[in-house]
């Protein structure tokens, strides 16, 4: 477990998301939070890492208050956990969890896309075209995850359940570092198949499109990270073996050397 901020670059990182969030929110408390949303979204936080507050306080230019109210809303978002005399630190979600995450997500989800469907209007409709038109020509990828999230939320948004909407959004957005995993691959046509079923007022349709797309990458996302903790385990075996070694000689050496001397 490491504490903030790792490196240079992890600070450079910080730095530029520090930046951006002061130019575009106004209070200390905004500013916080959306920088520390931004960097555990795209790991400048990696999972593990302690946030002591008073470092976080001298980071930001700002007291104690506004970073300890940020990393409660952290908290609640399902990003960063507390203990006690421990303090805060960056939540790592492994492959149950994130697979609990999806299933309950199909069925928040589903029931969302079940209640908001009847409701459409005609004008709905057309903010929601204008709205994947957006996802669809979004040319980064973390653009492209932007406006999707914009797109889903608003079409549950059409419910009229704000207690259902905030349960969503708060556990896509537990899950959201994991989109942005070099070796997940997104599927567009997903998407378009699910907004083809919205079109057509076929919500058992749009529903099973979701579920059958979340078991899919809940799947790749357990597959990543068994590959992932394979591929650390051979590290430290090779770093484990390349010790050995080095212990090895050295005692070789010191061998000869004293064989050296008393055949002197």
């Amino acid at each position: 477990m490491t504490d903030l901020p790792a490196s240079e670059t992890t600070k450079a990182r910080l730095d530029r998301i520090i930046a951006a969030a002061l130019a575009n929110n106004h209070t200390a408390q905004e500013v916080v939070l959306a920088a520390m949303r931004e960097a555990i979204l795209t790991a400048a936080l990696p999972p593990g890492m302690r946030l002591r507050q008073e470092k976080l306080a001298e980071m930001f230019g700002t007291s104690r208050i506004p970073v300890r109210e940020a990393l409660r809303a952290l908290e609640y978002e399902g990003l960063v956990h507390s203990a006690p005399y421990r303090g805060f630190t960056v939540t790592q979600l492994d492959a149950d969890d994130i697979e609990e995450v999806y299933d309950l997500r199909i069925v928040l989800e589903g029931h969302a896309v079940r209640l908001a469907v009847p409701l459409m209007t005609d004008e709905d409709l057309q903010v929601l075209e204008t709205m994947y038109s957006e996802m669809v020509d979004a040319e980064s990828g973390d653009a492209k995850l932007a406006a999707r999230e914009r797109f889903y939320i608003k079409l549950y948004s059409m419910t009229g359940r704000p207690r259902l909407v905030n349960l969503i959004a708060r556990l896509r957005q537990e899950i959201a570092r994991s989109l942005r995993w070099p070796t997940l691959q997104h599927a567009p046509e997903h998407h378009e198949a699910f907004f083809d079923a919205i079109r057509a007022g076929d919500a058992e349709r749009a529903v099973s499109q979701l579920a059958s797309h979340y078991r899919r990458v809940a799947i790749l996302i357990r597959r990543y990270l068994r590959d992932a903790a394979m591929s650390e385990k051979q590290s430290q075996r090779t770093i484990r073996d390349i010790d050995v070694e080095r212990a090895a000689r050295s005692r070789r050496t010191r061998n000869r050397g004293t064989d050296r001397n008393a055949a002197g």
